[in-house]
């Protein structure tokens, strides 16, 4: 008896809680990854159809089959839609402000430099393209990775770190395949994802809601397409 004690008490019994997380999420950037590097469609079959297919659609399922958890916990609620619209649209602005004097600062004047990918595309179709993106990125990363390291780890520095971390490496492959910055813009893409990230993840915590998060990843986007 007192030897099966022993044995007993070298098991292990720790678990790691938030390992499924990272898990989920190195299994999306690799399927992400692989299929920037292997297909080039059009920008609107990214956003539209693969992007949803690989963010939106497991996040979903994982919250409804799995969790067994209301789609609220991920940010989808019109609890206080007008304050978080206003919340959101007021820190976007900030953001294309900041992409209109980095275009004067480069150029002497504004100089719309619409990305190639993109450059076919009427303002009102850039716009939906850029809603689509902001939409899936924000669910997976606010909505799903944030809030859930969150509720498992009670620390919130930790988890804004982490999450943003793993919000910028999902844009290594577009930054690879796509956008191709370099230098100054590269640096302040990167440093403007990362600042994102953290802002982000910070109204999440105090709105509960995708709107503000969704909100500012749309005007970014929109700054990176017409003035970046």
């Amino acid at each position: 008896m007192g030897r099966m004690k022993k044995q007993t008490k070298q098991i292990p019994v720790h678990t790691n809680k938030t390992e499924w997380i990272f898990q989920f999420w190195a299994w999306q950037l690799l399927i992400w990854a692989l299929y920037r590097y292997f297909f080039h469609l059009p920008e609107w079959v990214d956003e539209f159809i693969f992007k949803p297919l690989v963010f939106v659609v497991p996040v979903i399922w994982y919250v409804l089959h799995r969790e067994h958890e209301r789609i609220a916990t991920v940010g989808l609620t019109a609890k206080n839609g007008i304050k978080n619209l206003e919340i959101g649209l007021g820190i976007g602005v900030v953001f294309l402000l900041e992409g209109v004097l980095i275009n004067i600062a480069k150029h002497g004047t504004i100089q719309v430099m619409q990305l190639a990918s993109v450059a076919s595309y009427s303002f009102v179709f850039l716009s939906l393209l850029s809603l689509a993106t902001a939409f899936s990125e924000e669910l997976l990363s606010r909505g799903f990775f944030f809030s859930r390291l969150f509720r498992e780890t009670k620390r919130m520095v930790y988890s804004i770190v982490m999450s943003t971390l793993m919000f910028v490496a999902f844009h290594i492959p577009i930054l690879a395949t796509s956008l191709k910055f370099q230098g100054t813009t590269l640096v302040l893409f990167l440093v403007t994802t990362t600042v994102i990230g953290v802002i982000n993840s910070i109204l999440f915590v105090q709105t509960h809601s995708l709107i503000p998060p969704l909100l500012v990843h749309f005007f970014w986007n929109m700054t990176v397409a017409l003035f970046l």
